[in-house]
């Protein structure tokens, strides 16, 4: 039958023609025996599968795809037995294997390899484009236009590419994936993790001229970069320096390091084969290093929120949008982040996305190795650079959800000990420089995740107070630029005359509509903002504790942008009371002109009725985020109200014009059925404001226009 597939033993069987598997199969056996005694003796079925598979040139995610398996399962299994027996096989230590090529091109080495039809050490790929090659790794999305940018660098001749970016990105991934594209075979030198296990750069370099290219080191290290040179003129090997900014201190190589200085000019020379990738959080800021003309930086940014849906639809994760949207922003599209949440969802939440976020948004770092990973880059900042470190942590005293991005200038207020101002521009260059604060459009602002921990070390340092005081005063100063226009922030419905009082009402609502927002603009925000600061400055937990404070009875600033708040409410809430207004006076004349058989007058007086209430709710949305912001909670309740009661009268009126749909003749009667729904998805959100301000009156007179409706329902059905 079609469906069935091929046994283990039948695929991949053209390895024979090339390599000599009965002699690899009996010595790889030996070698299983020493690494894994308690196993089966002799290689399983599945094993000489997937050597075969191997030696034929395939990817272990191109032989997932073909023998049906997930890829990560796939690899897992190689990493635990064929990597593992070749290693032993072939004198290699143990987790050395670094790509799927290395266990053909050792295995060639070793002499199993029959045919010299291929030319080169590689093996040769199946040939597929680098497209279609990512698109095949499920594991690996979202970097199409990196690999891109990568080979443009290479393309105009770099040597030498910096990919810099915070930890946990995907940096080394992306450097891995693109020497595998490129088929390029690449030497690693791994820098370290702490100050205390670096690697030496002349250890690295004399271990490559012993065992990758068979030359005898000399004792001197520039003789020996003299041979390294040699060597990548004749040969063209990728060279991954993976996770420098351990031998890193603001950008300088730390002095027992600064061999590195002399291995990065060697390795831009223009004259070599081959091509270097580096990875670090850290940006070099060598003299003797930027000016190279074959040196590139990369900056690699964050995944986008479209990566991260379809690396959760990949996962089979049930995705809700609003959900997927806050996780990505507080998680800054971080790629460590995003696989670890993952493993999460599926085991916590069985892959309900909403529901994971709605039990883990309130602490972003409850992933232990995530927590690590942000702690490690916040303790060797501290280490490195004190004063950038305590602007960072600094920098948690701001929200960056109303206002998303900090002028310099809140960076700069930060910095009170920091004597000059040269010097506090200096620490905000510096601390820019580490990846840990992002930049945009000339403003900065920290990731949630970056500014929870932020957050808890400005309370551990005891300078929670002082930073929310200093952050009220940059704000103040921000907004005194512009306090004698603040009356006109608010927005103004535009007048204009018209022939007769109903056409003057429609061209008020028209009006209303273009003024209308239920959001704030950056200058309300501001005044907000420094309202949140002055209550956490001086300890207050709402709005109404913070204005009866003994120090800010005599403050004049205080004082104005205490009643600027005020006026804000109470404007938006007289716009709203205005509209809902106008609602009822067209919802009167719709009915009057219903029942004297105007029908087409009776149709645009519903319809700016309905418009009328729509433009109020959106007034009063606006006082009521206001009013919760600030936590006044009295000003919460009133503006609830009026909210309630527009929803109430959008809902009576609805009734009403389903009713006269359904009697008319010349509309259809689907369009009754969706007034009436309207109808009662308004009255049941009347319902509930009026419960969560335990107005029972209120509730239970719309708890009866809704059975009045039910009524109505089934009578027209």
């Amino acid at each position: 039958m079609a469906s069935i597939h091929n046994s283990p033993e039948e695929k991949f069987t053209e390895a024979v023609d090339d390599w000599d598997l009965d002699r690899l199969y009996k010595d790889l056996k030996s070698s299983k025996q020493q690494v894994a005694p308690h196993k089966t003796k002799g290689l399983t079925a599945i094993e000489k599968l997937h050597l075969r598979g191997l030696l034929c040139g395939n990817s272990p995610v191109e032989m997932a795809k073909k023998l049906h398996k997930q890829p990560r399962g796939l690899e897992a299994d190689l990493s635990q037995t064929l990597y593992r027996y070749v290693e032993k096989l072939t004198d290699r230590p143990t987790k050395t294997v670094k790509n799927w090529r290395d266990i053909c091109e050792w295995l060639e080495e070793a002499g199993y390899k029959t045919s010299t039809s291929h030319s080169g050490t590689n093996p040769q790929p199946q040939k597929s484009s680098p497209e279609r090659e990512i698109a095949s790794d499920s594991d690996f999305v979202g970097r199409e236009e990196d690999i891109a940018q990568l080979n443009n660098l290479v393309n105009e001749g770099a040597k030498v590419i910096l990919i810099k970016a915070e930890g946990g990105i995907g940096k080394t991934t992306l450097a891995q994936k693109w020497f595998e594209i490129q088929g390029l075979k690449y030497l690693e030198l791994r820098v370290g993790t702490t100050s205390q296990n670096l690697n030496s750069v002349e250890d690295w370099v004399r271990f490559q001229l012993k065992n990758h290219f068979d030359e005898n080191p000399e004792h001197n290290f520039m003789m020996m970069l003299e041979q390294f040179k040699t060597k990548l003129q004749e040969k063209k090997p990728g060279i991954l320096i993976d996770n420098l900014e351990p031998v890193l201190k603001n950008g300088q190589f730390i002095e027992t390091h600064k061999n590195y200085v002399d291995l990065l000019i060697l390795l831009a020379d223009k004259n070599l084969q081959s091509i270097t990738l580096i990875t670090t959080r850290e940006q070099i800021d060598e003299s003797k290093i930027l000016p190279l003309t074959r040196f590139k930086i990369y900056d690699l940014q964050e995944l986008s929120l479209k990566t991260w849906q379809e690396y959760f639809k990949n996962k089979e994760i049930n995705i809700d949008n609003d959900s997927l949207n806050a996780i990505w922003r507080n998680y800054g599209g971080n790629a460590a982040a995003m696989d670890l949440l993952t493993a999460d969802i599926l085991k916590e939440s069985q892959g309900d996305l909403k529901a994971y976020w709605q039990d883990n948004s309130e602490d972003l770092l409850r992933h232990r190795s995530l927590e690590q990973l942000v702690q490690s880059q916040f303790d060797k900042l501290r280490n490195d650079n004190l004063q950038a470190y305590k602007l960072l942590y600094r920098l948690g005293c701001y929200r960056y959800n109303y206002i998303s991005t900090i002028p310099e200038e809140g960076l700069l207020c930060l910095l009170w000990d920091e004597p000059s101002e040269r010097g506090k521009r200096r620490v905000v260059r510096e601390l820019r420089e580490s990846a840990l604060v992002k930049f945009r459009d000339n403003q900065y602002y920290l990731y949630q995740v970056i500014c929870q921990e932020a957050i808890d070390r400005i309370k551990l340092h005891g300078e929670w107070e002082k930073s929310h005081g200093e952050a009220g005063i940059f704000w103040g100063t921000f907004l005194s630029g512009i306090s004698e226009n603040y009356q006109f922030l608010i927005p103004k419905v535009i007048y204009t005359q018209g022939n007769n009082s109903q056409e003057q009402m429609y061209l008020n609502i028209d009006n209303a509509e273009k003024a209308a927002n239920s959001n704030l603009n950056k200058l309300e925000n501001v005044a907000l903002e420094i309202v949140y600061h002055a209550g956490e400055f001086y300890h207050s937990n709402s709005f109404e504790e913070l204005i009866l404070h003994p120090k800010l009875s005599n403050n004049p600033f205080a004082e104005s942008v205490i009643q600027m708040i005020f006026e804000y409410v109470e404007c938006y809430e007289i716009l709203g009371i205005s509209l809902n207004q106008y609602g009822l006076i067209t919802h009167i004349l719709a009915v009057c002109d219903e029942r004297e058989c105007y029908f087409t007058e009776s149709l645009k007086e519903f319809e700016y009725c309905q418009k009328s209430f729509e433009i109020s709710k959106l007034f009063f949305q606006t006082a009521l985020l206001i009013a919760k912001r600030v936590k006044h909670y009295n000003l919460v309740s009133k503006v609830s109200h009026s909210l309630a009661e527009s929803h109430y009268y959008r809902g009576i009126s609805l009734h009403h014009l389903g009713l006269y749909l359904h009697h008319s003749k010349i509309i259809k009667e689907q369009q009754s059925k969706v007034a009436f729904q309207e109808s009662r998805s308004e009255l049941e959100k009347s319902l509930q404001i009026y419960n969560e301000i335990q107005d029972n009156q209120e509730a239970k007179k719309v708890q009866q226009a809704i059975q009045s409706l039910l009524i109505t329902i089934e009578y027209c059905s």
